[in-house]
Formats: C-alpha cells, sequence, structure tokens
C-alpha cells in the first residue's frame, strides 16, 4: 500500500484538559490540532501546531 492509499482515519484523539487531534499532512508533517479542525483545510491556518516545531527535551 502507498502512502497515497493508506487511510488514517479522523486523526488520534488525545484526551487531555484541551481535546487534541493529531493529523499526518499530505507532505508527511504531523499536526497537533484542537479537536474541531477541518482536516481537508490548512492546519497552519486553524492554529495547528507542526510536530516538527514541537522542542521536546531529550533524557532519561
Amino acid at each position: 500500500m502507498s502512502r497515497d492509499e493508506m487511510s488514517l482515519g479522523n486523526g488520534i484523539v488525545k484526551q487531555s484538559a484541551r481535546p487534541v487531534k493529531v493529523f499526518v499532512g499530505r507532505d508527511g508533517e504531523y499536526w497537533l490540532c484542537d479537536a474541531g479542525v477541518d482536516p481537508s483545510a490548512d492546519f497552519g491556518a486553524q492554529g495547528c501546531l507542526a510536530h516538527s516545531a514541537v522542542q521536546m527535551a531529550e533524557g532519561g
């Protein structure tokens, strides 16, 4: 199955104080979004955060 044929459903729902969904954009970027966004519209324009822009601390 190619990436274009892959079905990812309606996003992954993360239970939190602020309902969040994770989507994969057409370019493969993961987006952290409010649960009510339109997945067919531009994620950045809707206030979603690109996963590549998230600062993560490494450690163990």
